[in-house]
């Protein structure tokens, strides 16, 4: 009776272990039943070999853009210029190129877009930069997140900088 304990205790420790493992780590468990009496010479034995595979590697994702607010509108001869607010998140340059591509289809004609992510910033971005104080400077490199320039190219600003430019189709 004790070997029956001792076999169903080991069993249900190698079910946990499997169902607590992460599913990214390769699992191999192989399991014994073995049946019978303490008093029966004969062990009938059932082996079965259970392979969890490793999962893909997951990819980080962002937050798509689905809510903005017009804050500004400008209009030369070259076209119309936005001046956009969309709430702080977790933004991929990813999501900021789709957001821009669908401002550019929702307004034919577009030439200029600037998105921002704090309202203070925006407002401080459309002052002459002769006129911006230092904390001013440093709120508009903080919140400043994406340029369209002359229509068709893609500027990344601020916490982005560093993707630089490329025009759109490319």
């Amino acid at each position: 009776m004790r070997k029956r304990q001792v076999l169903a205790f080991a069993a249900v420790a190698i079910v946990v272990t499997a169902a607590c493992s992460p599913a990214d780590v390769a699992l191999d468990t192989t399991s014994t039943l073995i049946s019978g009496t303490t008093e029966a010479a004969e062990e009938v034995v059932e082996s079965t070999t259970t392979t969890v595979a490793e999962s893909p590697e997951e990819t980080l994702r962002g937050q798509p853009v689905t809510e903005y607010e017009v804050v500004l509108r400008t209009t030369s001869s070259e076209g119309e210029t936005l001046y956009v607010l969309i709430p702080p998140g977790a933004y991929t340059d990813v999501d900021l190129e789709g957001f821009i591509v669908d401002l550019i289809e929702a307004n034919p004609g577009l030439w200029g877009v600037e998105v921002f992510d704090d309202e203070e910033a925006l407002r401080a971005f459309v002052l002459p930069e002769d006129q911006r104080t230092e904390e001013q400077q440093a709120l508009i490199a903080e919140h400043h997140f994406v340029s369209l320039v002359e229509g068709d190219t893609i500027r990344f600003q601020g916490p982005f900088s560093e993707l630089g430019e490329f025009p759109l189709g490319s």
